[in-house]
């Protein structure tokens, strides 16, 4: 490959860049805050690709971006809940045309599932599920070594696998999604519910004495205080949690569990809980297979990083 390759990720709130050099080797990155109608998205794309390729010897060769949302083979974002704007939106299209050059376009999740099988966490195996644990929940699988995307590009949502059909409305209008019982929105409701209940008053005190104002960070820095209230609410998201692993496990025998997210940021203590409670769950725990719950190795980068990869690989 001549050149370098740009790693996008357009997430919720903020777009992220990855300057890549040949080798895969991330020699720079920036971010910004997300703008909100699609063509300032595509501006403020265009403006951090300009602050990268500053930074790189030689031409731009390919371009991969990952975004927030449902995106399918042709690169076209069908419907995307955290950016409501962004409605069959052409976005490969668009890119290659303001670019001039190949273009990847992937489900964020599934951009960062390639990063951490490549380089990360999942490095070495072959059979990989990826779940990001955030404000809610996304995920991507490897497959004997490839990442599978299934027949339309849709594969990976297992947010909303339906857990429990009379629990909590979801945004796609469905009830019981699995982002719904098991991410850090519902870290935060299970917090709100247990503090409404007169339960959690040390959660009310970290969020300022508003019941209301109470998310899933507040309990995150809890835990790191050791405080019991805080435990036993990550001890209940942990069983819905392993819910969810356990239906994937059984669908699909991967060698390895790679979660990140920003629950995963809690450290050791949120991964001993999901441990125990994947244990307690699991079906036919016995004579399965060892099966290592690994915490992802690229944090916040790994959408961008694995979409320049992807791109990558492309061009190559």
């Amino acid at each position: 490959m001549s050149g370098h390759v740009l790693g996008f990720d357009i997430g919720g709130t903020n777009i992220r860049g990855a300057l890549l050099d040949a080798k895969g080797d991330v020699i720079a990155t920036n971010r910004r805050s997300r703008p909100f109608s699609p063509e300032d998205m595509l501006d403020a794309v265009a403006d951090l690709a300009a602050g990268l390729n500053a930074q790189a010897d030689g031409s731009l060769a390919a371009l991969g971006l990952g975004c927030a949302g449902c995106v399918n083979n042709e690169g076209v974002v069908l419907t995307s809940p955290n950016i409501p704007s962004l409605v069959h939106f052409p976005l490969k299209s668009e890119l290659e045309a303001r670019f001039g050059v190949p273009v990847v376009a992937e489900n964020d999740a599934t951009t960062a599932t390639w990063a951490e099988a490549k380089t990360g966490a999942g490095e070495g195996y072959k059979d990989i599920v990826f779940v990001a644990f955030g404000t809610g929940i996304g995920g991507g699988f490897v497959i004997d070594g490839e990442l599978r995307r299934g027949s339309h590009g849709l594969a990976g949502e297992i947010g909303h696998m339906i857990i429990d059909p009379s629990g909590p409305a979801c945004v796609c209008g469905r009830h019981g999604c699995w982002e719904q019982m098991a991410s850090g929105g519902a870290l935060g409701r299970l917090a709100r519910d247990a503090a409404a209940k007169g339960r959690a008053p040390t959660i009310v005190a970290e969020a300022g004495g508003n019941v209301d104002d109470i998310q899933g960070e507040h309990v995150a820095k809890l835990l790191a205080k050791g405080d019991p209230v805080a435990r036993a609410l990550l001890v209940d998201l942990a069983h819905q949690i392993a819910i969810g692993l356990n239906n994937l496990v059984n669908v699909l025998d991967p060698e390895v569990i790679v979660i990140g997210g920003g629950l995963s940021d809690i450290g050791d203590v949120f991964f001993d809980a999901v441990r125990r409670g994947f244990d307690e769950v699991m079906v036919d725990r016995l004579r399965r297979p060892e099966l290592p719950i690994l915490g992802a190795s690229h944090g916040g980068l790994a959408g961008a990083l694995g979409a320049g990869l992807l791109v990558r690989d492309l061009v190559a």
